[in-house]
């Protein structure tokens, strides 16, 4: 139950936050809407989730040469970049996580939580991107920076 909850309230806040179709699968309809499904730089995006769950999150927005700084999410993380390109600097995890991973417009990926990263734009034009924290409650603040030196 808690799932499909969380299911339709991510169609709901993505059709509302960046105006994608509510259906996930590529189709076109006869009354002329399209729907094109998540993708993300391997492929379809999927990702499994256990209940019961919070969920968090917001836009985020990086002018050219803005970045987020050294940051960890402590819960799974899922970004769907709506403008621009996303990079972002792994400073470990598993092979395919360590280093720079780029995400171009209508691009998705889950940040699993535990990896200390930085989001940037390195691009000389803006950048937008939703970010959902996938949660439990009672949770730790979903973001955690350094401590200051």
């Amino acid at each position: 139950m808690v799932t499909k909850m969380f299911v339709a309230l991510t169609i709901a806040l993505l059709v509302d936050v960046v105006g994608l179709p509510a259906d996930a699968q590529d189709s076109k309809d006869p009354k002329g809407v399209t729907v094109k499904g998540l993708v993300t730089s391997l492929g379809g995006f999927s990702a499994t989730v256990n209940a019961p769950l919070l969920i968090t999150g917001g836009t985020v927005a990086l002018e050219p040469g803005g970045q987020t700084g050294r940051q960890q999410f402590r819960v799974p993380t899922y970004i769907y970049v709506v403008e621009g390109i996303l990079t972002t600097f792994y400073e470990a995890g598993p092979v395919g996580i360590q280093g720079a991973q780029y995400h171009a417009a209508g691009q998705s990926f889950m940040d699993n939580g535990g990896w200390w990263h930085n989001h940037t734009n390195r691009t000389d034009k803006p950048l937008k991107y939703l970010m959902l924290h996938l949660g439990y409650p009672g949770r730790p603040d979903p973001i955690q920076k350094p401590e200051p030196e």
